[in-house]
């Protein structure tokens, strides 16, 4: 519902627990004091957050709520109404009331002529909780004929869930239902339930029989049935889904996410990135190394993927075939695609057709997407990072809709992990303070608000990035050595003549390449289009700002191009493909806002909404290639990475134990490939053994030498051994290429 001023003392906070009550001022003013302050007892002996909705005045007694209001003020919330209480429209009065100003998940309506009893409504919330009911509908036993003793309540008897022109008298004495069904019947001013039967699916009702002398009724005679079904047993939580089109397309991610991964094993293309390997050993060798524990973390990639691969990395199998890090990249894919539906249903408003075709269209395009399937059979980072930015947006929204500090919280802890996982994640963390700050200030114009919920949500947002500065001083001596250190300075990478620097059109043009080849030039297309019009149409409402931070990242990446802080190549300004994957962080957005599109088609034109979804998401299948691995395929083609496969090949058979000595920069693929035991490399990251290995090899123990030799890309075991007469000395070159040298220690 739109947002709008709250009275004084009344905060627009709930808990998705919370509970608002609704009904008339009918009693005497005496008698109505006692109803309410019972409820109030009830409800906060039972740890619920609630709000009472009193519509009306109690009969010849104006301003008798005052003192109700006054002595409660932000648990009791008077709504006038001229006419009579028990009426359909004061029923309706104050349901829009509960919605607009309050956050509560859960309303009870009391119907006309009968009181509710404040036992019950523990009894009714429990009730919903354990049955996963959408409504529950309290009745008199007196009502309850003996053949209905599992009634199943199907789309017929809507007119006893919502108020109606006609009374019920004592047919119901109150409804429990789920704030989702009284929005949708809020939202236009007409109950429509034969539509919202056909977009919700199933609606379960349970129903509940009550007793007239001030018991609770009894749980044992609890209707457990769902619309059209009879069951004998509950049915587990898997098997009752709030949206059954959510759990389809959750189940469906899951099926494509197990299917393209043993597709790339088959194809022996997992662990085809170099990075791949080497966020795999990162995580090995905090419990497999001459020197294991969480300093082998380093302090050039954020540390979360690395240490959640820690429970499987140790297993040989799981190691070596890439699966340690692909199945938490598949996970990721999961939760990124169950999230892209969500915050695309968000955008398209309350009609639940068009919220399920924004959310199918940006779960299809972004799960269909060949690119994303590769990447998320990968031990890369790019899919935890996806799954971050989705959960930390859409709980984001959540919060701007509702005030809910739970939401605000969840999203806080979502940024956290994504700052933790890459450096655009600090990017995605700077976006979300922005919108709270934004909202904050426009929603209650109070500074104080303002400065508590940017220190609420900073203070979890900004830990990792605070921890990361203080682990790289820690470790390093040098706060910034995440970002100029001798293996993250972004000189390594960035050719200086790189055409992107300095010339922003070029960077812009570079990205929008990137773009196209990682998401089609449909999806980008429609997700500008839809971009645009969701601006036009929503403004910069609080309610509707959130998903913006999914844009975040165009001009970040281009700015980044333009200041040679990223490599990023395409072949129609490069020659060739370079880290094509860095555009793929605008798979996410450019869905969801194409799903906004979508959910805009004609409602009375029946199949334009999935006509328009199915043409779009099959687009995605036609993408001119998978951009993100025929990066790394062409350059594992090249002469130098096939001579460095030979050698390890070589290695691999004779490498009869012993410690190597090789520097792991630049020859990931050595170390990882030749499955010699990490604990037997010494390598730049062993704490002080390196430097002694170096200065006398034979002394220390070394076994084996590996040193990259070729031109221009020597490493720092050639450098400084290749003068030293102890090398020939004390090691015999068993294997010589253009690219590398390989000796063993002369057994004396």
């Amino acid at each position: 519902m739109p947002s709008q001023e709250h009275p004084p003392g009344l905060n627009p906070v709930g808990k998705d627990d919370g509970v608002a009550v609704v009904f008339p001022a009918r009693s005497r003013p005496e008698c109505l004091e006692h109803e309410v302050e019972s409820l109030l007892a009830t409800l906060a002996e039972a740890g619920l957050e609630h709000r009472i909705v009193i519509v009306g005045e109690p009969r010849g007694v104006p301003g008798a709520l005052d003192m109700l209001a006054s002595r409660y003020p932000d648990r009791v919330l008077t709504v006038p109404h001229e006419g009579e209480p028990d009426s359909a429209e004061a029923e309706r009065a104050g349901v829009l009331a509960a919605l607009e100003r309050t956050d509560m998940r859960r309303l009870v309506l009391v119907g006309p002529g009968d009181r509710i009893h404040a036992a019950d409504l523990p009894v009714l919330l429990r009730v919903q909780r354990e049955e996963r009911a959408d409504a529950v509908v309290g009745t008199p036993e007196r009502a309850r004929s003996r053949t209905r003793r599992a009634t199943v309540l199907p789309w017929a008897a809507w007119d006893r869930l919502l108020p109606r022109s006609r009374a019920r008298g004592g047919l119901c004495s109150y409804r429990l239902l789920d704030r989702w069904l009284l929005e949708e019947w809020g939202h236009g001013g007409t109950a429509r339930p034969a539509s919202l039967a056909s977009a919700r699916g199933d609606v379960r009702i349970v129903e509940l029989p009550l007793s007239r002398q001030g018991r609770a009724p009894a749980p044992r005679a609890v209707s457990r049935a769902r619309a059209g079904l009879s069951l004998g047993a509950r049915r587990p939580a898997w098997r009752m889904p709030r949206d059954p089109v959510l759990a389809l397309v959750t189940a469906a991610s899951v099926v494509l996410s197990v299917l393209a991964c043993l597709y790339h094993l088959d194809l022996g293309s997992v662990l085809a990135y170099n990075d791949s390997g080497s966020h795999l050993l990162i995580a090995r060798r905090v419990i497999d190394s001459p020197t294991p524990g969480l300093a082998q973390l380093g302090g050039v990639w954020p540390p979360l993927p690395h240490l959640l691969a820690l429970p499987v990395v140790w297993h040989d199998a799981l190691f070596y075939s890439g699966l340690a890090g692909s199945l938490i990249s598949m996970a990721s894919y999961v939760v990124t695609v169950r999230y892209a539906y969500l915050i695309a249903a968000g955008t398209a408003g309350a009609e639940r057709a068009r919220r399920r075709a924004a959310g199918v269209t940006a779960a299809g395009l972004l799960a269909l997407n060949p690119n994303v399937l590769y990447l998320q059979s990968t031990p890369m980072t790019e899919l935890l990072l996806f799954a971050c930015i989705a959960a930390a947006v859409h709980h984001l929204a959540q919060w701007c809709r509702t005030g809910r500090h739970t939401q605000l919280a969840i999203a806080s802890a979502a940024t956290l992990l994504a700052t933790l996982t890459r450096y655009e994640g600090w990017v995605l963390a700077v976006a979300m303070t922005a919108v709270v700050g934004y909202v904050s200030f426009r929603r209650w114009r109070d500074l104080a608000r303002l400065e508590a919920h940017l220190i609420f949500f900073g203070v979890a947002a900004f830990a990792g990035i605070a921890g990361w500065v203080a682990w790289s001083w820690l470790i390093f001596d040098d706060w910034l050595y995440w970002h100029s250190g001798e293996y993250a300075k972004p000189a390594l990478w960035v050719s200086p003549d790189d055409p992107n620097i300095g010339a922003l059109g070029v960077a812009a043009s570079t990205y929008a390449h990137a773009m196209a080849h990682a998401l089609g030039l449909l999806t980008p297309l429609a997700g500008a289009a839809g971009a645009l019009v969701y601006a036009w149409r929503r403004r910069l409402r609080v309610e509707d700002v959130a998903p913006y931070t999914l844009l975040i990242f165009v001009p970040f990446f281009v700015l980044a191009l333009y200041l040679g802080q990223r490599p990023l190549h395409v072949p129609e300004v490069h020659g060739s493909f370079y880290n094509v994957r860095f555009a793929l962080v605008m798979a996410l957005g450019a869905a969801v806002f194409a799903g906004y599109l979508v959910s805009l088609a004609p409602p009375r034109v029946r199949w334009a909404r999935a006509a328009l979804a199915c043409g779009m998401i099959a687009t995605v299948v036609a993408v001119p290639g998978t951009a993100t691995l025929a990066e790394p395929m062409s350059w594992h083609a090249g002469r130098d990475e096939r001579a460095v496969a030979r050698a390890v090949d070589w290695w691999r058979r004779h490498y009869d134990g012993g410690l190597v000595l090789m520097e792991n920069h630049g020859n990931e693929i050595a170390a990882f490939d030749s499955r010699i035991p990490l604990g037997r490399i010494v390598y730049e990251g062993s704490f002080r053994l390196w430097e002694q290995a170096l200065r006398d090899p034979a002394g220390e123990g070394i076994g084996w030498i590996y040193a990259r030799t070729a031109p221009g890309r020597e490493d720092r075991t050639w450098r400084a051994l290749r003068d030293r007469p102890s090398l020939t000395h004390d090691f015999t070159l068993v294997y010589r290429d253009a690219v590398q040298h390989i000796y063993r220690r002369r057994v004396s």
